[in-house]
C-alpha cells in the first residue's frame, strides 16, 4: 500500500540519515556535546534520589553524571552504536545499542524517562506518537518523562540554523583527519559514501533528517495519547520541551 511504502522510506530515510550519520560524526560529536543542558539536569535533580531512569536516545552519554550526582540508576539507548559505544567507555554509563520505537525493557519498570533531541528525527506522525508511546510503556505509574524536540522558531536557540520548512535535512561538517586518513576502518571512514566529500575543506558533508516543530504541535502530540498527561511545556535552548505523566 502507499502508507506501507512511505513507511518503509521514512523507516529507510531514519537508517541513512541519522543512525549511519552518527555513526559516522560520533567522536566529533562528543568533542562538541560534553554538557547536558541547564534545564535536563533539573529535571533529573528533582526526582526522588534513587530513581531507575532511562535515557532514551542517550547519545554520548551526557547526562551520565547528573544521574552519578543524584544517586539515581540510569540505563540508556541509543540507535547508534559508536554513540553507545563512548557513552559507555567516557561517561560510564549503562547503555545498549536499542530502537527508541522497540524498546528492550519491561513494561512498568523505569520511575523516569528522558528523551533529548530524539523526536526531531522522527519522519512520521505515527511513529513520534509510537516513541511517546514506548517512552510511558516502560514508566511505572505517575512516572514522568521529559520530551525535547528541535523548534522551528530558533529566534534564541543555539543551533546557528533557520528554518523555512519543517522537515529538513541539516548538514554536519566532518573534518577527515590524519588519523581517518590512515586508519580505513574507523567509522567516520565505513560510513563516508553516505557523506559529499569537500576536498577544499578536507571535510564530509553528512546530512541529518529533522523534522522541527512548531509551538504546540508537540503539545498536541502528546495529548493525542491516552496514557500521556501533559503536565507542562515551555521552550529552551532552541527545542520545545515537556514534561509528561504516565497514567492509567
Amino acid at each position: 500500500s502507499a502508507a506501507a511504502a512511505f513507511a518503509s522510506r521514512a523507516f529507510g530515510c531514519r537508517r541513512r540519515h541519522v543512525q549511519r550519520v552518527y555513526d559516522a560524526i560520533a567522536n566529533q560529536w562528543h568533542g562538541t556535546r560534553y554538557k547536558a543542558w541547564p534545564n535536563v539536569v533539573k529535571f533529573v535533580e528533582a526526582l526522588p534520589t534513587g530513581s531507575l531512569v532511562a535515557d532514551l536516545g542517550c547519545g554520548n552519554g551526557k547526562l551520565s553524571p547528573s544521574f552519578r550526582a543524584n544517586r539515581h540508576f540510569g540505563i540508556g539507548c541509543d540507535f547508534s552504536s559508536e554513540l553507545v559505544r563512548i557513552s559507555r567507555a567516557q561517561m560510564d554509563l549503562e547503555a545498549q545499542v536499542a530502537d527508541v520505537m522497540a524498546l528492550p525493557y519491561r513494561s512498568g519498570t523505569f520511575d523516569a524517562a528522558v528523551s533529548i533531541a530524539v523526536l526531531h528525527h522522527v519522519a512520521t506522525v505515527p511513529r513520534r506518537r509510537q516513541l511517546i508511546q514506548e517512552a510511558l510503556r516502560i514508566l511505572r505509574p505517575t512516572g514522568r518523562a521529559l520530551f525535547y524536540a528541535w523548534a522551528m522558531e530558533q529566534s534564541n536557540g543555539r543551533s546557528g540554523h533557520e528554518f523555512d520548512a519543517q522537515d529538513v535535512f541539516v548538514p554536519w561538517h566532518q573534518k577527515k583527519t590524519e588519523q581517518l586518513r590512515q586508519d580505513p576502518s574507523a567509522p567516520e571512514n565505513a560510513h563516508a559514501a553516505d557523506g559529499s566529500y569537500m576536498p577544499e575543506k578536507a571535510a564530509f558533508i553528512y546530512q541529518r533528517y529533522c523534522h522541527v516543530y512548531r509551538e504546540g504541535e508537540l503539545a498536541d502530540l502528546v495529548s493525542s495519547i491516552p496514557c500521556a498527561k501533559l503536565l507542562s511545556t515551555y521552550y529552551d535552548v532552541g527545542n520545545w520541551c515537556a514534561v509528561v505523566e504516565k497514567v492509567e
